[in-house]
């Protein structure tokens, strides 16, 4: 029997930046705001795991926030340590220009004071291959922006618990697409298909979060 915690944050929230956290960054191409989508994201990925419970796996599931609220990076990643997490995954959408494409995951890295940035690497390749595997079968113009290292506050290994001698928990964050780009918004947001869609996306990661605690 594995029994562990995974902690999901849904990126941003609120109405005021705290503690470095903005409360919100993009915004979709129909003027939807990227804390509304992660937090949608967040809950679903909260209830596929619930899902997967089985007698082999006992599956804590914590969420940083469950509605419009903002925390602060360090008090974000502290919910990984104070629950004694596994697994942390923090979830955005990307905005740029209207045009760039594509779904990436970062880590931070070993430069930065990454302990376990192996773990991390490997617990972001199953995440980034899980949302762009299925982002593809719905639109095959996403592209694979693969895992890239970025000094993120919420990724401290300090404040989610880790250390040089005891590293538990790994965690990486995941953009989920530049949601200001027309048919992403269509794909996730505006279409009658979108709930499908962030549905099979959030399975997907899921998944993939419990192939990487199975691995060890």
């Amino acid at each position: 029997m594995i029994s562990t915690t995974v902690v999901i944050d849904p990126g941003h929230g609120g109405n005021s930046e705290l503690n470095g956290s903005s409360w919100n960054n993009a915004i979709s191409f129909s003027g939807v705001k990227e804390k509304f989508i992660t937090l949608q994201f967040g809950l679903l990925i909260r209830d596929a795991l619930v899902a997967l419970n089985s007698q082999d796996l006992k599956l804590k599931v914590v969420m940083t926030r469950d509605t419009d609220v903002n925390l602060g990076l360090t008090e974000r990643a502290n919910v990984a340590k104070a629950n004694k997490a596994s697994r942390f995954l923090s979830i955005h959408c990307n905005g740029f220009n209207r045009q760039t494409r594509g779904i990436e995951t970062l880590i931070r890295g070993a430069a930065d004071g990454n302990v376990n940035i192996s773990e991390d690497r490997a617990f972001a390749t199953r995440v980034q291959k899980a949302v762009f595997d299925t982002v593809l079968k719905f639109d095959p113009a996403t592209k694979d922006r693969g895992v890239k290292e970025q000094k993120l506050g919420v990724l401290n290994d300090a404040a989610l618990g880790n250390t040089a001698q005891n590293h538990p928990c790994r965690a990486c964050l995941v953009e989920i697409e530049f949601i200001d780009v027309e048919a992403v918004d269509k794909l996730l947001v505006t279409n009658p298909n979108a709930q499908v869609v962030r549905a099979a996306i959030a399975s997907a990661v899921a998944r993939a979060i419990i192939d990487d605690i199975k691995a060890g």
